[in-house]
């Protein structure tokens, strides 16, 4: 996904439940969702991972390019 409607960006901002799963080592499995810390700014999404740089997520995501994200509704 390369961009964000302005209604998935409004029901993020007001969740306060942001999960993120990368894929497994299979590339095809969706890892155990992690919460993440997310904020919208200006019709941008960031995230940030609470151990940082390290996070397995995080270096799962950059390294995949892909996953899910899942806000409760």
């Amino acid at each position: 996904m390369n961009t964000w409607t302005k209604d998935e960006l409004h029901r993020i901002a007001v969740a306060d439940d942001l999960h993120i799963s990368p894929f497994r080592d299979d590339g095809k499995t969706y890892g155990t969702p992690t919460w993440i810390w997310s904020v919208v700014v200006d019709d941008a999404l960031y995230v940030r991972a609470y151990s940082g740089q390290s996070s397995r997520w995080y270096q799962a995501a950059l390294h995949q390019k892909a996953g899910r994200i899942t806000v409760a509704a």
